[in-house]
């Protein structure tokens, strides 16, 4: 046995005793970073606004019309034709010269059958009125051929080139059109050429008579709406469908639908809203209560009741029913369970 002197002895016990301290100190769990110490509760956030066009993708169904050949109700020669395949035929301008006379090509809802002058009414003249005023000749409204209508007329007459123009609309000096631009596919009247009433001018391309959002969203934000759909726009009724005319006038010009087959199936649209809403932008976790598409929040004490429209990069988007509030309760702040309560 080695025997250690009394010096020896205490310096090892210092030694071990230093271990020890030394082991303790490792032992102990250190104490965590800053920044992985528990933060403090967000308890509220800032909003913000911003315009909100609820743009979605949809798919339509498109009924085609059938479209008759342009014809013309005079009897006569042919003098002159401003026909041209692939050229469009605007409602207003002189169409063709039948023993000289003019022929304008006009638009109307109705179509015109009969000559009109003083005195006349009905759905005609109706649909010629509001053509006249579109194709900015003034005169009246509602239904009646009076002064102002026949001076429209004559306004119409003199600007498609005719020369003295009485003021009666007579229906062998029209081409009637379906729309407010055509575009002829074949032209048929070929100068001197004789012609008598009914006989064919032009044909036509085949065009949309209606289109139909098909589903129409059931979430859609409030507020009227557009269509676009093969780089043209429009607008959109309520209930999914589309009838404006001039809409489907500029459809049917449109290559993509004139390379459709019967049974094809018509491309992707787009709609959304007319005019942008101004939404207030929030956190997810600041609305509660939450019914379907109706929500609160909480600014302060004060409770809002609002709308969801919509959400976006983690945000919501909501249509407050008062004024929009600066800052919105997080967490424990919220202290109300619904709308009503405070």
């Amino acid at each position: 046995m080695i025997k250690l002197s009394a010096g020896t002895a205490s310096l090892a016990g210092l030694v071990l005793a230093g271990a020890g301290a030394m082991g303790g100190i490792l032992l102990r769990p250190a104490d965590p970073p800053p920044g992985l110490r528990a933060a403090a509760e967000v308890t509220s956030a800032p909003t913000a606004t911003e315009q909100f066009t609820d743009e979605r993708t949809v798919k339509v169904a498109m009924t085609v019309a059938p479209t008759p050949p342009l014809s013309v109700a005079a009897t006569g020669r042919v003098t002159a034709s401003y026909c041209t395949a692939g050229r469009t035929l605007k409602s207003g301008a002189l169409a063709a010269r039948i023993n000289e006379k003019p022929v304008v090509a006009l638009a109307t809802k109705i179509p015109l059958y009969r000559d009109l002058d003083l005195g006349a009414t009905g759905r005609d003249v109706a649909g010629l009125q509001q053509e006249l005023r579109r194709l900015g000749h003034g005169g009246s409204t509602g239904g009646r051929y009076d002064y102002w209508t026949k001076t429209a007329v004559q306004r119409l007459m003199r600007a498609a080139g005719v020369s003295g123009p009485d003021g009666v609309l007579r229906i062998s000096q029209v081409l009637w059109l379906p729309d407010s631009r055509v575009v002829p596919a074949k032209c048929s009247m070929v100068v001197g050429r004789q012609v008598s009433q009914g006989d064919k001018y032009a044909t036509v391309p085949r065009r949309p008579a209606s289109i139909r959002v098909s589903p129409m969203p059931a979430d859609l934000a409030p507020g009227r709406r557009t269509i676009e759909l093969m780089g043209r726009s429009g607008p959109l009724g309520k209930d999914g469908t589309v009838t404006d005319r001039d809409f489907l006038a500029a459809l049917s010009r449109t290559r993509e639908f004139q390379d459709l087959k019967p049974g094809d199936e018509p491309p992707a649209a787009r709609i959304a809203l007319a005019a942008p809403l101004r939404t207030v932008k929030v956190p997810p976790s600041a609305v509660f209560a939450v019914d379907g598409a109706r929500g609160c929040l909480q600014s302060g004490r004060r409770v809002i009741p609002v709308r969801i429209v919509g959400s976006k990069l983690g945000t919501t988007l909501v249509l407050p029913d008062q004024a929009v509030p600066s800052t919105v309760n997080l967490g424990s702040s919220i202290t109300a369970r619904s709308c009503g309560h405070g």
